[in-house]
Order: C-alpha cells, then structure tokens, then sequence
C-alpha cells in the first residue's frame, strides 16, 4: 500500500513540475510563494521550516524570487535584523496561477470518484497521515 501512495506522489509531483515549468517556476519556488501568500509578512526561518529546507537554500530561493520581482523584503522598525517577506503585485498574479494548477490536480484525482469514495478515502489517508506523525 504504501508503494501505491507513493507512485501516486511520484505521478502528482510529475504533474505539478510540468505545469510548474510553463510560469517559469520550480515546486520550492511555488511553495515559497504560495505560504507568503497565506502568510504575508512571514520571515525566512518560519518559511524554511515549512519547506524542510536550510535556511541558505531559502535565502536563494527568495534572491530568485526577488530578482522576478515576485517577492520583497522590509524590515520592521520593531527588529532591524528581521526582515519580512511580502508578495509583489507579480508574485499574487502568479499565486493564483500557481493554485489553479493544485485545483486542476485535485480535478484530475476527484473525477473518477463518487462523493462518497472521496469522503472515505479522505479519512483514510487522514488516519494514516495522523499515525505517520
């Protein structure tokens, strides 16, 4: 079963870094966008946690970023060694993209099932995800 859930995971990565590539993007890159959307203002330790990555690594993914003019940094008057991390007018415009390409994933994966499967497989997977942690 788990050799199932993760040629699926293989087949939705696949998927994903196609559509990824047609707005110039990598899945870091999308994800570093898609949580600063959720969490404007966030800082780069709270990013690099969610992402599971090493701090230099994120500081290169938001220099690209930054470069796009996808993503700014300020720093707050309250602590002038942290800096917050903002979408640019760009960055939201490709947010919205980068999301349609999730939705037509989730399409792709609800459409050969009834409302019920998807209901009961939900659960499932959120059981094995709660064992797995």
């Amino acid at each position: 079963m788990s050799e199932t859930i993760y040629r699926l995971s293989i087949l939705q990565q696949t998927f994903i870094a196609e559509k990824l590539k047609t707005l110039q993007l990598n899945s870091i890159q999308a994800r570093s966008l898609s949580y600063i959307y959720v969490y404007p203002g966030t800082i780069q330790r709270e990013l690099a946690h969610y992402l599971g990555k090493q701090q230099a690594t994120v500081t290169n993914v938001l220099k690209g970023l930054e470069e796009r003019k996808l993503v700014y940094r300020e720093i707050p008057k309250s602590n002038e060694r942290q800096k917050n991390i903002f979408l640019t007018k760009e960055g939201e415009h490709l947010v919205t993209q980068v999301n349609q390409l999730f939705e037509q994933l989730d399409e792709k994966v609800r459409k050969s099932l009834t409302k019920e499967e998807q209901n009961k497989i939900q659960g499932t997977l959120d059981k094995i995800e709660k064992d797995l942690s």
